[in-house]
């Protein structure tokens, strides 16, 4: 572990350190971290880095610390630097006298890796098949699986990390969290310095969706950090906003001094001046494991799309999204000219690519019929369900006829994720089944139905039907607008 050694005066002052020619308004950001002092491990991102003037790099800002095993496909912006003002692109690491060990960036073509200064560590997507990245990076696949790199995730059984390994603290209170409320009473108590809040055990026990709702940072500064360790169970956090007027740092976790683990998050991040900002985390001196961060990053001078400063360990984590600048803030006397150019042109210009790497499903398997269609650039989608979806009343799970969902391989270019919420009683729909990733020519041949606490399905027939977001096989990119399949789940 490194000490963090850096405070605000500190990062206000890095920005005389980095030379006479970057304006005021010049923003620093990573696409994973923007300072890495610490470990970061297995880890990748698939961000944009957005308008405005802005230093940055694929991964890592400024590495004065390790990063071994990582590896990144965010789009980065070229930035001017040294006497000659040539502009250049840092794929990986723009600063820093860190190690950079194993570690690679992706590019869809190898006549633009010239444009980058760290090239040598970069490989366009046709030239990161596995055999490539073994050998070239010495990579293992321990943890990631062995395809494509431009497509390559986390194997889904080193997508969690025990608590017990550890991580436990003796004498520290439980907390099982459950409700939005209920959260945002625990932050409250953190944020307070309530010692048994700030050093407890947490459990996330539900998924959380906070319909756009502002919450504050957990731990919200230096002399308020959380201590303890929060267990997400696999879970995801939604729908929050961060405000970060008047902080000095702002992410989902603001100061984070104990352990957090299988946790996902996804919001959006305002930081409104606040000199430091990050999706997940803000400042890390503990220990982050098996999370992931799908944000939208708006302003902030030092940014780092999953942290902002990593002075512990970093390991399995991901992050996906893009970063926003504050142009608006300076362009609004010209923006009815600008609405009007664009009116007249009738072409606004295409929305940022929305990268959002889904984990793959442990029970995928591929489809047995050889009806292959031939894959073209065009947008393709298609699905299978059956009408009946016959579930066992003693394990809940669905049985196969041969499948359950299947994503059929006949030139679709479209992977997609399934949600099955049922309709309860009382006419409200209730999500019992969220799959992983399922690719292009696969299927699942059973699931198991997991209904929120305090719910018991009992034999009999439910109207229900499943909703289908999709991804884009090569990119991960976030595509078409989701659907939805009535079927009829019968439970005997």
């Amino acid at each position: 572990m490194h000490s963090r050694g850096s405070d605000l005066s500190r990062l206000l002052q890095d920005k005389k350190t980095r030379g006479a020619d970057m304006g005021k308004k010049t923003k620093m950001e990573g696409g994973f971290a923007y300072r890495n002092a610490g470990k970061t491990l297995n880890c990748y991102a698939a961000v944009k880095i957005g308008a405005g003037k802005s230093e940055n790099a694929g991964f890592i800002y400024d590495n004065k610390g390790e990063a071994l095993h990582c590896f990144t496909r965010s789009t980065v912006r070229g930035w001017k630097r040294g006497s000659g003002h040539r502009k250049q692109k840092d794929g990986f690491v723009s600063i820093g006298s860190g190690t950079v060990s194993q570690c690679f960036f992706l590019v869809k073509k190898d006549k633009k890796l010239k444009k980058y200064r760290d090239r040598t560590i970069g490989r366009a997507v046709s030239a990161a098949e596995p055999e490539q990245i073994g050998a070239e990076y010495d990579w293992d696949y321990d943890v990631f699986e062995q395809e494509n790199a431009a497509k390559m995730d986390f194997i889904p059984e080193s997508w969690s990390f025990d608590p017990l390994d550890g991580l436990e603290e003796v004498g520290a209170k439980n907390v099982r969290i459950k409700t939005e409320d209920e959260l945002l009473d625990f932050i409250d108590r953190i944020n307070r310095g309530e010692p048994a809040a700030v050093n407890a055990k947490c459990e996330l026990a539900a998924n959380l969706d906070f319909h756009g709702r502002k919450i504050p940072s957990i731990g919200c500064d230096r002399q308020h950090p959380f201590c303890g360790t929060f267990d997400g169970k696999g879970y995801k956090i939604k729908g929050f906003v961060l405000q970060g007027k008047d902080m000095a740092e702002i992410g989902f976790f603001g100061f984070l001094k104990g352990s957090v683990i299988n946790l996902s998050v996804d919001g959006i991040i305002k930081a409104d001046g606040c000199p430091l900002a990050a999706g997940f985390c803000a400042v890390n001196e503990g220990e982050i494991r098996c999370c992931e961060a799908v944000i939208e990053l708006q302003a902030g001078r030092y940014a780092g799309m999953f942290v902002g400063e990593n002075n512990g360990l970093i390991e399995r984590c991901s992050v996906s999204g893009k970063s926003r600048g504050m142009f608006l803030l300076w362009l609004w006397p010209v923006i009815p000219f600008l609405a009007l150019l664009i009116g007249v042109l009738a072409n606004p210009p295409k929305p940022p690519e929305d990268y959002v790497p889904i984990l793959a499903d442990s029970s995928i398997v591929p489809n047995e019929d050889n009806e292959r269609g031939k894959r073209t650039n065009e947008n393709k989608a298609s699905y299978e369900v059956p009408k009946i979806l016959k579930v066992d009343a003693a394990t809940l799970t669905a049985k196969s006829e041969p499948y359950v969902i299947q994503n059929p391989d006949r030139g679709g270019n479209y992977d997609f994720v399934a949600v099955l919420y049922m309709t309860d009683s009382r006419g409200k729909e209730v999500e019992v089944y969220h799959s992983g990733r399922i690719p292009v020519g696969y299927h699942i041949e059973n699931l198991t139905l997991v209904p929120p606490d305090g719910t018991t399905l009992t034999n009999g027939t439910y109207n229900a039907k499943i909703v289908f977001s999709f991804y884009h096989h090569d990119t991960g990119e976030k595509g078409m607008v989701d659907s939805a399949a009535p079927i009829t789940v019968k439970i005997e």
